[in-house]
């Protein structure tokens, strides 16, 4: 499979994964959700206690601040939670044009659909790990064969290159933390490393910027 091919194949897949990203999505919304309750039922002076918030005004308005908080999380879980449905349809979409009865399927199925972890799909096959592996390319390269699959990737490409350059913005953001710790004061290479990380994190984050720009003045399809 050649570069260009490559590409596809990862939009491809990012676009599988769809399903997977709106339900951690969801859970991270569910889960904020929880925490707000537990603090908002805490017994004073229990564990998670903590006094609602006043307003500036000096009125005790902090209840009614936290139960519209919690409104507007159920509302976004509400919302998330027709995200979740609308990806799993787009997903199945994508892979009725792999034949339906065929292992490529079951297999695409299992990982995109159940989000089931590889260890789970080769013994629900059963297949080794590297034949499962080797089915799921296989299916790969045959959607990647369909034109309109082929459109579908044109489609995504924008989004998935911003997911992309949002996710490798964010870990150079952690990446010098990681690295500062084992950089001696008087190393020189290591003081390099930290002002390139620099110069590759100001780099994307300008492309990023300039791809949100380009966005809000051409609507994507």
């Amino acid at each position: 499979m050649d570069a260009t091919n490559n590409e596809k194949a990862e939009i491809l897949k990012w676009m599988l994964g769809q399903i997977y990203r709106a339900e951690k999505r969801k859970k991270q919304l569910d889960e904020r959700l929880v925490r707000i309750a537990e603090e908002r039922d805490a017994p004073i002076g229990g564990v998670g206690y903590r006094p609602l918030p006043r307003s500036s005004s000096g009125e005790g308005n902090g209840a009614a601040s936290i139960i519209l908080k919690m409104s507007d999380i159920e509302e976004r879980i509400y919302t998330q939670k027709e995200e979740v449905e609308k990806a799993i349809v787009r997903v199945i979409d994508i892979l009725d044009y792999l034949p339906q009865d065929s292992l490529e399927r079951e297999i695409c199925e299992l990982r995109h659909i159940d989000m089931k972890p590889w260890k789970d799909i080769q013994e629900s096959i059963p297949m080794s790990r590297s034949q499962c592996n080797k089915r799921y390319n296989k299916a790969i390269e045959m959607l990647l064969n369909k034109g309109r699959i082929e459109r579908m990737i044109e489609e995504n490409e924008e989004a998935y290159t911003d997911w992309k350059l949002d996710k490798e913005w964010k870990m150079l953001k952690k990446s010098p933390e990681k690295q500062s710790g084992d950089i001696e004061s008087g190393n020189k290479s290591g003081k390099y490393f930290q002002e390139n990380q620099k110069v590759k994190a100001v780099s994307n984050a300008d492309r990023i910027d300039r791809r949100k720009k380009k966005g809000m003045k051409t609507q994507r399809t």
